[in-house]
């Protein structure tokens, strides 16, 4: 379920979708959708100066932002996105919502750099819903710094599947990076391998996509988060005494929880 899967909205149950056929990347940028091959057709990963090549082209693109963002959607109330998902798919969106579905996985490109860390954790939670796609199984999610998180879908599985798959990218990207800042992408025709998305879109359809934004936006202003970084210790200490780091934090979680509201549950 990690890869090339997608939460589908259905009246009242959602359906968890794998499409393994899917070689592709899809992109998001400007809440406009882009999608280019990642794998040859015998399952290789392609090389990575033409995969830097693909990335380019989408960031040269001037294409303003999307006018009306699909994404969205993904943010809405279940059975009221099911319902205009069918719509979507009666408007003539099948291939572009296929491409959506099946990707190996969702890239987030947004183009401004980090504030701060209050602006990073509401960043990479939920952000403006512009640029995002929340039904896919995992997207990661790059500002313009470089600045880099994953934000995943949580019905198909545990933060543990995430977190190793994480641990494993950054170990190799790290200590054998296929690609630098000095690297020169691939001399190839990126404007024929990548493919920008067009959905069609009704007035009914128009009107869904702002209300689904005004609701958003709405519940993302209601979360406060604060930060503190602390600096008296880490998971070594604690496991120096035999504590476990994961117990401790649930349990500063708990304890905040009943100094707030005085109870537990």
């Amino acid at each position: 379920r990690l890869f090339n899967s997608t939460r589908l909205p259905k009246p009242n149950r959602d359906e968890l979708v794998t499409d393994e056929s899917g070689r592709h990347l899809l992109v998001l940028r400007k809440g406009n959708f882009y999608v280019f091959d990642l794998l040859d057709k015998d399952g290789n990963i392609m090389k990575a100066s033409e995969i830097q090549a693909h990335l380019q082209y989408i960031l040269s693109d001037t294409s303003p932002a999307a006018e009306f963002p699909l994404g969205y959607l993904t943010s809405e109330e279940r059975n009221t996105w099911a319902l205009l998902r069918q719509k979507l798919l009666d408007n003539g969106n099948q291939d572009a919502l296929k491409k959506v579905d099946s990707a190996v996985f969702c890239l987030c490109l947004d183009d401004f750099p980090t504030k701060d860390p209050i602006h990073l954790s509401h960043n990479m939670l939920h952000g403006s819903s512009l640029n995002r796609w929340y039904d896919k199984s995992f997207s990661i999610i790059m500002m313009g710094d470089g600045t880099t998180a994953i934000n995943f879908e949580h019905s198909w599985g545990d933060g543990v599947a995430v977190l190793r798959f994480q641990n494993e990218v950054f170990k190799d990207s790290t200590q054998r990076p296929a690609v630098s800042p000095q690297s020169l992408p691939a001399t190839v025709d990126s404007s024929r391998a990548v493919q920008k998305l067009q959905f069609h879109l009704d007035d009914p359809l128009k009107v869904a996509i702002n209300n689904a934004k005004e609701r958003v936006e709405a519940t993302a202003n209601s979360l406060t988060i604060a930060t503190m970084e602390f600096k008296r210790g880490g998971k070594e200490f604690l496991k120096a005494q035999k504590l476990s780091p994961d117990a401790i934090s649930q349990l500063s979680l708990q304890m905040a929880f009943l100094k707030q509201y005085g109870k537990t549950t």
